[in-house]
């Protein structure tokens, strides 16, 4: 699973364990880092940590494998790299302090 398809199973499994606010912006014309980014809040620091266990768990079951994952140790802002697609799952305040939509915002939004 790759690309679009990967970046749609991951909306979808942040949406199912409640990820507020999540944005999927296509950056392929934009970056070489990847394809898609991901950007979700959760409420507390065990929210965000879940958030990121379920994907990563759920997604293990169809063989694939994160490139890199940090952040699961605080729980403020999990970042998974699955190379196609670049997952940031963190806390509001850290949302709105880091402000990423602002460097990505003008890529076009995916909507699944």
């Amino acid at each position: 699973m790759k690309g679009k398809e990967l970046a749609k199973r991951v909306v979808e499994l942040l949406e199912d364990k409640k990820g507020e606010d999540v944005v999927c912006f296509d950056i392929s014309g934009r970056s070489t880092i990847g394809d898609y980014f991901i950007i979700a809040t959760g409420n507390a620091d065990t929210h965000v940590r879940a958030l990121a266990e379920n994907m990563s768990v759920e997604l293990k079951k169809d063989d694939v494998m994160p490139l890199a994952h940090e952040g699961t140790g605080q729980g403020t802002w999990v970042c998974v790299d699955y190379g196609d697609v670049i997952v940031h799952v963190m806390r509001g305040a850290e949302r709105d302090f880091y402000n990423l939509e602002s460097i990505w915002g003008g890529c076009p939004r995916e909507t699944f």
